[in-house]
C-alpha cells in the first residue's frame, strides 16, 4: 500500500494531526492485510524524514525526477506490517 500525501498546515503542524492520519493510514492497511506500506519523501524536507523515522519507516530507495528544469529526488522509505 502507498501513502501518497500526509500534508498539515504549518499552523497545525505539531498539533498531533500528522499522527492521528499516519496511524489511519497504518489501520486501513492492516484491515487490508497488506504486508508492507511504502511512501516517497523529498530529500530537503527533513521534518517529514523524522516523522516517517517516528513510525518506523526506513529508506529502501530514491527516485529522481524532473518538475520544469529542477531535477529533485524523493527518498522511498517502506514500513513492515
Amino acid at each position: 500500500m502507498e501513502i501518497q500525501r500526509i500534508y498539515v498546515r504549518q499552523q497545525f503542524q505539531k498539533l498531533h494531526i500528522g499522527g492521528i492520519l499516519m496511524r489511519h493510514a497504518l489501520e486501513i492497511a492492516q484491515q487490508q492485510n497488506r504486508d508492507r506500506i511504502w511512501l516517497g519523501v523529498y530529500e530537503h524536507n527533513l521534518n517529514a524524514q523524522g516523522f516517517y523515522q517516528h513510525f518506523g519507516f526506513q529508506r529502501v530507495g530514491q527516485h529522481t525526477f524532473t518538475v520544469g528544469t529542477d531535477r529533485q529526488t524523493d527518498f522511498l522509505l517502506a514500513k513492515k506490517l
